[in-house]
């Protein structure tokens, strides 16, 4: 099967009110290393909104900046987790920070099976759906919105006021999501997966629970029963 980018929601990272949650970020590492049977490469984004909304303490860029810093930290206990598992992981970083135990895009290790792309693209203003989008797109790989207490797309909030007459989507359209403001995923992201990856075709996109569980059904393809939402 082809290589995927997998992007796991920072509130998964947590848990027990902890910021980090090591029994819950092993789990996730070892549905990755089971995925790595089926594919050559994972490469994996982390939000980091287990460590900071920074938007709700005002101040964009510095916000944006302290978003960036905690998707790195997630993405190093995830790589602890990898390794612990024997999992040759990288953690890349823009070009314009420089981190221990990190490396750039030109410096990746030839044997790892896992990057985990960290720290936004260096700049405010781009979210981490932003970055998915854009490391799809020169991989020519699908992505795996894998969701914090999100199953797939609905026409409104399943957990709001009228949840009851939610209805949800099996598919939805890129160019849908951006023309209708869709909350699913970055309107930035979904504006630019309407574009061929660099091998000329289109990506699609997945939405689904995050669970160690679910990952390993996508990563293994063996999901053809769990609720979902394509995006395409």
């Amino acid at each position: 099967m082809k290589d995927i980018l997998l992007k796991l929601s920072g509130e998964a990272f947590g848990g027990d009110d902890a910021i980090f949650n090591r029994e819950t970020i092993t789990s996730y590492a070892e549905a990755i290393r089971q995925g790595l049977a089926y594919r050559s490469h994972i490469y994996v984004v982390c939000g980091g909104g287990n460590v900071c909304r920074g938007r709700s303490f005002g101040g964009k860029v510095l916000a944006d900046y302290a978003g960036m810093l905690a998707s790195v930290q997630n993405a190093l206990f995830l790589t602890i987790a990898l390794e612990e598992l024997d999992v040759k992981t990288n953690v890349v970083i823009p070009d314009n920070f420089t981190l221990p135990k990190c490396c750039h895009e030109s410096e990746i290790d030839a044997d790892a099976k896992v990057i985990i792309y960290a720290g936004g693209v260096g700049e405010p203003g781009h979210s981490t759906d932003y970055v998915c989008a854009v490391k799809s797109l020169e991989h020519s790989c699908d992505i795996y919105f894998a969701k914090f207490g999100c199953d797939g797309v609905y026409d409104r909030d399943p957990n709001g006021k009228d949840g009851h007459l939610a209805v949800f989507y099996p598919e939805v359209s890129f160019a849908r999501i951006e023309a209708e403001g869709l909350r699913v995923i970055d309107l930035e992201a979904a504006q630019l997966l309407q574009k061929p990856a660099s091998d000329g075709n289109l990506c699609r996109g997945y939405i689904f629970a995050l669970t160690a569980e679910n990952i390993c059904a996508m990563l293994c393809g063996k999901a053809d029963d769990l609720r979902k939402t394509e995006l395409v």
